[in-house]
């Protein structure tokens, strides 16, 4: 019932924005590429560790550009682990993904604490006059650098990285995919992480499970309307990237 409550009003405040702040809003378009959506999602799942297991050949993590987070001391200044994968066959062959992670709890102390720190962060991001938005704004400046220095063809990550990958997409107009993200998109400037004007119509999907809380995560106007762009959803209540990998899988043949 509280569930319900929260969607009716986020319904009611997204119909409200729809037609007056949101006539114009920008949006970015699906890619309407399952190949591609499958890439995306592996290289996404695979930057929490950088296995490769479950590549089939199909993608490569490159080792002189993944950077790491953890507890060692040379990993410690690190505020984001990120990679970068070269596509090895099928019709994006040579073309590069550029995958963020997101929050890592069964990692060490160090690294949970740093992200953990993030999502608190991107839930306020405009209290106290910002300051409580400083460690998510700062990932997400790491983040455009990278985007900037490395020059991917495509950008993505999973939860928290899903949402660095939007607004990645929203200040350099790079296509992608987010999955299972929060929303980064607020009515009010100060709550809004979405500040980049280079989103509209690019291709970049947004992937959110039905019943899992941190899809549900958004601004007043709910989830269908806090993304870079209209969500697709999957069905189910898991947050790991595992069912909607097996679905792109199974779509893909």
């Amino acid at each position: 019932m509280f569930d319900f409550g929260l969607g009716l009003l986020g319904y009611g405040v997204g119909k409200i924005y729809d037609l007056t702040l949101g006539r114009n809003t920008p949006s970015t378009k699906n890619l309407d590429d399952k190949e591609l959506s499958l890439l995306l999602a592996r290289a996404a799942w695979d930057c929490y560790t950088f296995s490769g297991n479950g590549f089939k050949g199909r993608l490569k993590c490159l080792d002189d550009y993944k950077v790491l987070q953890n507890s060692e001391e040379k990993n410690k200044e690190n505020i984001l682990q990120y990679g970068l994968y070269k596509i090895l066959n099928g019709r994006h062959k040579g073309k590069k993904i550029l995958a963020y992670r997101g929050t890592e709890l069964f990692k060490d102390g160090h690294t949970r604490t740093v992200t953990l720190a993030q999502d608190i962060s991107l839930a306020f991001p405009g209290g106290y006059g910002g300051i409580l938005g400083c460690h998510i704004k700062c990932a997400i400046k790491v983040a455009v650098k990278a985007a900037q220095d490395w020059d991917p063809h495509f950008i993505c990550g999973h939860s928290l990285g899903g949402l660095i990958a939007e607004c990645v997409c929203s200040e350099t107009g790079k296509p992608g995919a987010s999955f299972n993200a929060p929303g980064p998109r607020g009515i009010l400037p100060e709550n809004n992480l979405l500040t980049g004007d280079k989103y509209n119509g690019v291709k970049f999907e947004v992937h959110l499970t039905r019943f899992d809380p941190v899809s549900k995560f958004a601004g007043a106007m709910g989830p269908d309307r806090s993304h870079v762009g209209a969500p697709i959803w999957h069905s189910g209540a898991n947050h790991s990237l595992g069912p909607i990998i097996e679905e792109l899988e199974n779509d893909a043949r």
